[in-house]
This record gives structure tokens, sequence and C-alpha cells, in this order.
């Protein structure tokens, strides 16, 4: 029906490394004019042209590039279909982030400072299942901030998801991404809400994404 509202999944990006060339064997077992083919073998050549996507700012939003949420919490957010969920207030912007980027942000303190953070691209993320890795199927939600509510026991962040990310690729980017701690251990495995003094579009954009 026209009117019906329809469930759209935000699509999942990889990085894409291009290649000069590349083959595929098809193998095809067939019956042709009662002349049994056992096998043949193709050769085709694939284009090196990534298929299409849209960009962050076909979303209508433009970006304070200066900046970025990184929003890791427990094991129940959603990403595909991802809603308001509540951040405590002593893991709201107290914890892995530099001193001077702490101070500016962690109070939220006038609706100034809560704009300027909702202009910030986000990434959404569970806390990785094992050690220091996640599952394949673990994904992280390229977005921004619709709305944040702030109360004395938390802080209510309402989502919206654009893109996922496949998460153990993320969770590699301990460098581009500013992240604390290491390859077996980092912001990934513990939950929280970080804010980093980092151009995160960019550091996708080198990491292989095509947002740009």
């Amino acid at each position: 029906m026209a009117n019906e509202l329809q469930t759209v999944l935000p699509p999942l990006l990889n990085t894409y490394v291009p290649d000069v060339q590349r083959n595929v064997a098809v193998g095809i077992n067939n019956l042709v004019a009662n002349n049994k083919i056992d096998h043949l073998h193709l050769n085709i050549p694939l284009s090196d042209v990534p298929p299409p996507l849209l960009t962050p700012n076909a979303q209508g939003i433009n970006f304070n590039r200066d900046y970025y949420n990184l929003f890791v919490w427990g094991a129940d957010l959603e990403i595909e279909h991802l809603t308001p969920f509540k951040v405590a207030s002593d893991r709201a912007l107290t914890e892995f982030m530099d001193s001077d980027v702490k101070e500016m942000f962690s109070t939220l303190k006038d609706d100034l400072t809560v704009q300027k953070v909702l202009s910030f691209p986000c990434l959404f993320a569970n806390e990785n299942r094992h050690g220091g890795w996640a599952d394949t199927d673990q994904a992280v939600g390229f977005g921004y901030i619709k709305q944040i509510k702030v109360r004395r026991n938390g802080v209510m962040i309402y989502p919206h998801v654009i893109y996922r990310l496949p998460q153990q690729r993320i969770n590699e980017a301990i460098f581009e991404l500013d992240l604390y701690g290491s390859p077996s251990y980092n912001e990934f495995n513990r939950s929280h809400w970080s804010i980093k003094k980092i151009d995160l579009i960019a550091e996708l954009v080198d990491m292989g994404f095509p947002l740009l």
C-alpha cells in the first residue's frame, strides 16, 4: 500500500580495494541439446567500479568533522533497528577521552554544547563478544544523534544509523580512530560514551570505506 511504512536496513559497507583485473571461475554443469557438458570453465573480467552508495551529505546532515562520538553499550543495541538508549551517568563522557575534550563536553552544561555534540558523526556499537575481537556478524552503526536528553541518572540518546560497518575492521583501527587500549582489549570491550578529536569520515575513507 502507498501509505505503508517499509523497514529498510542501513546498508553494510565493506572496504573496497581496487584491482587492475580480477577473474572469476565459473563451473557449469548442464545439458544442452542432448550433449552433456561435464565442466565449463569461464574467465569473466569484473568491473572495478564499486556499487553506488549514498554519502552522509545526501542525508541532509552537515557534520562537524572536528570530533566524533563513540558509543559502546553492552549487547542490547540492535544496530539494524537502533532505538533510543540510556547511557549511565558514570559512563557518559567520563573516560577514554583527552583531558581538554573531557573538560569541554563532559557536563553537557548548556544548549550550545549539546548542539555541538549533536553535529558530530557517531559510531554505535555493542561490546566485542570476545576479548579483543568481534564476531563476523557484529556491525557498528555509522550515523548521528537526533536528540539528547540529560537527566540526573543518565543521558538518553536518540540515534540514527546511516550505514553499518564490520565491527572487527573498526576494532582494529586503534591508531586511526584514537582508541584507548590494544588489539587484545580496547574501548570496544567496555560500555561507555566518549568523544574523540578525530575526523571520523576522513579516517574511514582512508580505511577504504566509500563514504564520499
